[in-house]
């Protein structure tokens, strides 16, 4: 049997990677049974770096930057320099996660908050990247803890923005409604010969019910109030954008806007970035469909993960896609998660399995301290059960 193994990170407990090497312990066992092939894969959220750099050469740069919080961290970006061979862009490329510095995970719980949390830190990593000499920018969207539009990052590469005093203002998502003004003619220059790439499963639109604040925010520490002001703020903070680079309102409603708490549109308006499926990104430089459309490199059976599946799941995140991306092919897939929404089993045929690590006696913090035993422990069961027919 062939079996592809290509799992999402668990947040905040394994990476993609971490559940490959478990796997490969696992199924060690079994090697007159089963040849397996072993693809760590990303969204364009946590682990994506880790995971190009399982399939590209890459250099890690380490940079000091302030997080959402303002406090100095360590972030890392991975460049692929112009003329290496395996460069599949053709020019020097630099990929950032927008979470290395600006991520919800490194925020403690009792700090978490959208209206002061900021994306200054990623515009600090963008700016590293240009004078490393990156003329192409992949930024990963996933996992952030902001919502303020995009506006700290833009900060940080030189857009001006002044309230109704003619007071400079660095703004978060507080403050969003308090922008009169803005002045783009001090955006870093480099920024016109760069080609920027999102890369991002999240398709909601900037504004409304369904937009980066009354559907992430909650997830960021945001109370019902906190939602109506960091709601109004976007808007108004929207329509100056519009209004000062000429662009149409309808720029609102392009799907990916409210990614990162609006940082979508920023990167969008500001500097002309194309949003790409991370997903999709990863499946193209991993070789994922020319292993699927190959039937003598094609698996048998896929086993997947990720931290938890619920309807986001399935609504363009990695695990989702890759469900599609079997269909097509008629294979069956087991999605091991940290634990699944209830229901959601009715959403899917019968070749998928979902199986949860957390069972009904494990409180949810040991899951997550646990995973990497329970996963084995998991993995385990199923490879037996598939060996004994």
């Amino acid at each position: 049997m062939n079996i592809l193994i290509a799992p999402d990170s668990f947040k905040g407990s394994l990476s993609a990677a971490e559940f490959c090497n478990i796997a490969e312990r696992v199924l060690q066992n079994y090697s007159d049974f089963i040849i397996a092939c072993y693809m760590p894969l990303a969204d364009g959220g946590e682990g994506t770096i880790e995971a190009v750099q399982t399939f590209l050469e890459t250099r890690k740069i380490s940079v000091k930057v302030h997080n959402a919080i303002g406090i100095r961290t360590t972030a890392s970006y991975i460049f692929i320099d112009e003329h290496q061979i395996d460069n599949p862009y053709g020019k020097a490329t630099a990929i950032i996660e927008m979470a290395q510095a600006c991520g919800l995970p490194d925020i403690p719980l009792l700090k978490r908050n959208p209206m002061k949390t900021s994306t200054f830190g990623l515009g600090e990593l963008i700016k590293h990247a240009l004078d490393t000499g990156a003329q192409h920018l992949i930024i990963g969207l996933g996992g952030s803890a902001t919502n303020d539009g995009g506006t700290g990052m833009l900060s940080a590469l030189g857009v001006q923005f002044f309230n109704k005093d003619g007071q400079a203002i660095i703004p978060a998502g507080a403050m969003l409604e308090q922008i009169d003004k803005i002045n783009t003619g001090h955006l870093d220059p480099r920024l016109k010969d760069c080609t920027i790439t999102i890369a991002s499963d999240v398709t909601n639109p900037l504004l409304g019910e369904q937009g980066a604040t009354r559907v992430f925010a909650p997830q960021k520490g945001a109370d019902s109030q906190m939602i109506e002001t960091l709601e109004k703020g976007m808007a108004s903070y929207a329509h100056k954008t519009v209004q000062t680079l000429g662009l149409s309102d309808k720029l609102y409603n392009t799907p990916g806007t409210g990614a990162a708490g609006g940082l979508g549109f920023a990167l969008l308006a500001y500097l002309n970035a194309e949003i790409q499926s991370g997903f999709e990104l990863l499946a193209e430089l991993s070789g994922l469909d020319k292993l699927l459309a190959n039937a003598d490199t094609r698996p048998d059976m896929i086993i997947t993960g990720e931290g938890h599946f619920d309807q986001q799941s399935l609504g363009g995140k990695l695990t989702g896609c890759l469900i599609k991306r079997a269909e097509q092919y008629h294979i069956p897939v087991k999605i091991i998660c940290g634990d699944y929404s209830r229901g959601i089993e009715q959403n899917l045929n019968s070749t998928i399995q979902l199986i949860s690590l957390k069972d009904k006696d494990i409180p949810l913090e040991q899951a997550i301290s646990d995973s990497a035993q329970l996963l084995e422990q998991k993995l385990s069961e199923l490879i037996r059960l598939i060996h004994a027919g």
